[in-house]
């Protein structure tokens, strides 16, 4: 019978998981497009101390969940930063070849986004139920 994969402390490490030779953790997967990723930590469960003079962040464990909750919805796990305003600006590069008046409506949307708090947050934190009651509350 073949032998689990075990880290230095002799935990089980999970499909995609492994244990580097400096001691971080890394988790292997495929995005939706079909480019393999890396995600790295120290801490392999939330309750893990870091080592001494490395960053504390989140545990490996929770990394794993996050991306494997954004994958089941669909959503870009690499622009999860991006803002709604550098969104909306993103798909308005990619059609550019508009009339005028499409232009200045763009232009309009993209003027309100910029003074709202919506263009400014990232676009990891929205879920669509929240834009609908944040737009009719």
């Amino acid at each position: 019978m073949s032998e689990k994969r075990r880290d230095n402390k002799g935990r089980l490490l999970k499909t995609g998981e492994s244990q580097r030779t400096d001691r971080r953790y890394l988790y292997k997967y495929v995005d939706a497009q079909g480019e393999t990723r890396y995600v790295y930590s120290w801490k392999l469960a939330p309750t893990d101390p870091v080592p001494k003079g490395k960053r504390n962040g989140k545990s490996l464990r929770e990394l794993e969940a996050e991306i494997q909750r954004d994958l089941q919805d669909g959503i870009d796990t690499t622009g999860g930063k991006m803002t709604l305003c550098q969104l909306y600006a993103k798909q308005n590069a990619q059609r550019a070849n508009v009339k005028k008046s499409t232009q200045s409506q763009r232009k309009q949307l993209m003027w309100i986004l910029e003074g709202d708090m919506l263009g400014a947050r990232s676009i990891d934190a929205y879920v669509f139920q929240t834009l609908r009651n944040e737009r009719y509350a």
